[in-house]
């Protein structure tokens, strides 16, 4: 359970961020932006507080450069798929990756000063050509740009391995997940399966497994029974309780540690303040 438990957190994690490219994508697109922002607003208290003119377009020019990350770091992501296509030898798509660092870095400080010498231009303020814009100013932001897309490419290449590892367990827990169990009533042999138990409490000398329509007696124990399941959606829940988390509606705290379940049905049961982190996380 144990190791349910870690592999269903990491899951969550993967799912917000490392399986999710668009929102890893969406999120260095948002810090670029953040970025400029601040930088814009920095401009504006340096020219209140020095009593100096404040003009927009003069302090987006030079801005420009930073809001070139938002395409970039797209093209990042991207091409980073691109790589994982070419080659599964590690040694190839590390020569591949820094590749691409390098070519990216260069194409944004070349659109970015051409952007900034054609804007600069046609608003009148100078008149200086991209490659000098290149060599002299944005050089000094060279380390910045290059520490971004080192971390954008680390980022993705994570997302991407952190999917195949979580996909490939995934797999391997349904290939050997058990999907009926069986029990004797008297001669007869009744297969159930393990989708339709709702919850397994103790009643001794035999457990009673509740289903959707019946409710069964079965000479085991609940530790037998759990380790029969193997199943990340069973958590014994109270001593003499294992519970079905996908059954579950919701948890009432009774104030003092422990929780009620409250299953889909309605039906209560009661949560040990001893297994509480047993459940699936998605619960507290």
């Amino acid at each position: 359970m144990k190791d349910s438990i870690l592999y269903q957190t990491s899951a969550g994690l993967a799912k917000w961020f490392s399986l999710n490219k668009n929102k890893a994508n969406h999120f260095f697109a948002l810090m670029a932006l953040i970025v400029t922002l601040c930088f814009i607003f920095q401009d504006y208290l340096f020219s209140e507080i020095n009593n100096t003119g404040f003009y927009l377009r003069e302090v987006l020019l030079f801005k420009v450069f930073w809001l070139c990350f938002i395409p970039f770091s797209y093209l990042t992501f991207f091409l980073s798929t691109k790589v994982k296509t070419v080659s599964d030898k590690k040694s190839i798509r590390v020569s591949l990756l820094i590749l691409m660092v390098i070519v990216v870095l260069t194409a944004h400080i070349l659109l970015s000063s051409f952007l900034i010498s054609i804007l600069g231009n046609l608003w009148q303020f100078f008149e200086i050509s991209t490659w000098r814009l290149a060599t002299t100013k944005l050089i000094d932001y060279l380390g910045v740009a290059c520490l971004f897309y080192i971390l954008a490419m680390w980022v993705a290449e994570y997302t991407t391995k952190t999917t195949e590892r979580l996909n490939s367990q995934k797999l391997e827990d349904q290939k050997n997940e058990v999907k009926v169990i069986t029990i004797r009533d008297g001669k007869k042999v009744i297969p159930i399966p393990v989708s339709e138990i709702k919850w397994i409490e103790s009643d001794k000398p035999y457990v009673a497994i509740q289903t959707e329509e019946e409710r069964y007696l079965h000479s085991s124990t609940l530790k037998e029974i759990l380790s029969e399941l193997d199943n990340p959606n069973f958590a014994r829940i109270h001593r003499s309780t294992i519970v079905n988390v996908s059954k579950i509606e919701k948890l009432v705290s009774r104030l003092n540690g422990d929780y009620d379940v409250l299953m889909n049905d309605g039906k209560e049961l009661r949560l040990s303040r001893n297994y509480k982190k047993k459940l699936d996380t998605k619960f507290f």
